[in-house]
């Protein structure tokens, strides 16, 4: 539970990047789950990783996949994925 919920509050951390980032539903769901302030559930992530544009899908489905299973979960892969989202939401977002 300890790695699921470090995994979840990264997700938060990472996202923090999209707020702004528009009104689509994928901008949207991010600027509600940043602002809720709770950790989301991996059934969220899955969500935004269906939603996410092109660009970062990939890297959402890395992290709703590390949330589903975090004991099996390739950290350096998670860790890419959250770069990869900042990236895009400093390039495409207004903070």
């Amino acid at each position: 539970m300890k790695k699921y919920a470090a995994f979840a509050a990264s997700v938060v951390i990472g996202s923090v990047a999209l707020v702004g980032c528009g009104e689509d539903d994928f901008c949207g769901d991010a600027d509600d789950i940043v602002g809720s302030g709770e950790i989301p559930d991996q059934e969220t992530i899955q969500e935004l990783a269906d939603q996410a544009p092109d660009e970062i899908s990939d890297d959402f489905q890395v992290l709703a996949d590390a949330m589903d299973d975090p004991q099996s979960a390739d950290q350096a892969a998670v860790t890419e994925a959250q770069g990869n989202i900042q990236s895009w939401g400093d390039d495409n977002c207004d903070s």
